[in-house]
C-alpha cells in the first residue's frame, strides 16, 4: 500500500484575462518564471505533458471566448469568475504511474464538475511532479463559478469524491485536518527542532528536512540572510522605457454630450480611430485590486504555489498555510 497522500486543490480565477494568463503559466509562455532562481527546470520543461485542450495560451483563452459566445454569455462583471484550475500533485519520490493517475484525474474532473475543459497539463519540471486543469464554469449558457466550487462543505464533498473514485485507486490516504497551535506551543516547538540539529548536524541530511526548511526560508527569508551577513535581493527594474509608456495605445475618450449629433468637445467631428497612439497620462481607468496573479498578465507568478509539500495544504479550508500562519478568515464560495 503506497503511503501518498491525497492532493487535490481547486482555485477560482478572476480577472478579465486570466484564462490566457493561467494557461502562459501552465504552458511555460512566461519567460520570467524560467530565470535565475526559479523553481522551475527548465531542461525538464520538455516532458511536461499537454493531455487536453491547445498548445497556446492564446488559443486556450480563444476557446473559453467562443464557447462563452455561442452560449450567448453577455458582459461580466470585472470580479467574475471566468475559470476554475484543480491542481492535482504527487509527491517527488512517488511510485505510482503518473500518466494512468492524471490521466484518472482528469476523468474525475470531468465527471464531478461536468463543465468544459479547457486545457490540462502535467508538469514534471518541478519538484513534485502535478497537473493542472482549467475548466470554463459554463452550465446552461450561464457562468456559474462560485456556485460550482461552493462552500466548505462542497469542498468537503470535493475531496471525498476525489478520494473515492481516484485516491483510493492508488493507495493514497485522505490528509487530515491540521492542528491550530498557539504561539507558545510553536515556540516549543521550534526550539526541539534547532536543539535537535544542533545536536545531530547529520539530521540535515535526512530525506525531507531540506525541503521543509526550505518552505520556511521562502515564508521570511530576510531574517536568516541577515544572520548570515546577507543582503536581500533588490527587485527587477521594469524594461518599459519612458517613450514605451507614454505612448502605449489607447482608447479614445469618449463624445462628451447627449444627443447622437454631439460633438466631442474639443475635437474635430470625425474621432480618431482605435489603433491610434495617444497619450494615456490622465486617462488611465480605476482597476480594483487583484491578486498578484490578475493584476499583471506578463509578470513573474506562481498562481498554484506547487513548489511547496502537500502536507501544507489544508483541504478544509481551501488555501495553503505555513506553519505560523492562522486561518484567514474569509467566507468560502
Amino acid at each position: 500500500m503506497n503511503a501518498d497522500r491525497q492532493y487535490l486543490c481547486v482555485k477560482k480565477l478572476k480577472g478579465r484575462d486570466i484564462v490566457r494568463v493561467a494557461a502562459k503559466h501552465n504552458l511555460r509562455e512566461l519567460q520570467a518564471e524560467l530565470g535565475a532562481g526559479s523553481h522551475i527546470d527548465h531542461t525538464r520543461i520538455g516532458l511536461n505533458q499537454v493531455m487536453a485542450g491547445p498548445d497556446k495560451a492564446a488559443d486556450v483563452a480563444a476557446y473559453a471566448d467562443g464557447l462563452m459566445r455561442d452560449a450567448g454569455v453577455g458582459n461580466m462583471r470585472r470580479d467574475a469568475v471566468r475559470g476554475i484550475e484543480i491542481i492535482v500533485s504527487l509527491p517527488a519520490s512517488s511510485t505510482i504511474d503518473r500518466t494512468a493517475f492524471f490521466t484518472d484525474s482528469l476523468a474525475w474532473a470531468q465527471r464531478f464538475f461536468a463543465v468544459p475543459v479547457l486545457s490540462a497539463v502535467i508538469h514534471l519540471d518541478e519538484a513534485a511532479p502535478h497537473c493542472h486543469v482549467l475548466l470554463l464554469p459554463l452550465v446552461d449558457g450561464r457562468m456559474v463559478g462560485s456556485d460550482l466550487v461552493g462552500n466548505k462543505t462542497r469542498l468537503q464533498a470535493m475531496q471525498a469524491s476525489y478520494f473515492e473514485q481516484v485516491g483510493r485507486r492508488y493507495g493514497l490516504t485522505r490528509p487530515k485536518a491540521r492542528k491550530r497551535f498557539n504561539q507558545a506551543v510553536r515556540d516549543k516547538a521550534a526550539s526541539i527542532a534547532v536543539s535537535a540539529i544542533q545536536s545531530s548536524p547529520e539530521l540535515l541530511d535526512r530525506h525531507g528536512v531540506e525541503s521543509a526548511l526550505l518552505v520556511l526560508v521562502r515564508h521570511d527569508p530576510e531574517p536568516l540572510l541577515a544572520a548570515l551577513g546577507l543582503s536581500m535581493p533588490l527587485p527587477a527594474k521594469s524594461s518599459k522605457s519612458f517613450v514605451g509608456i507614454m505612448t502605449k495605445p489607447c482608447k479614445p475618450e469618449k463624445p462628451i454630450g447627449f444627443k447622437q449629433q454631439a460633438k466631442p468637445i474639443g475635437f474635430a467631428h470625425a474621432v480618431p480611430s482605435n489603433n491610434q497612439t495617444l497619450s494615456c497620462v490622465g486617462f488611465a481607468p480605476e482597476s480594483p485590486h487583484l491578486p498578484e496573479h490578475e493584476s499583471c498578465p506578463d509578470a513573474a507568478i506562481t498562481r498554484c504555489r506547487d513548489d511547496l509539500p502537500s502536507e501544507y495544504w489544508d483541504s478544509e479550508l481551501g488555501e495553503y498555510r505555513l506553519p505560523d500562519e492562522q486561518p484567514r478568515q474569509t467566507r468560502l464560495g
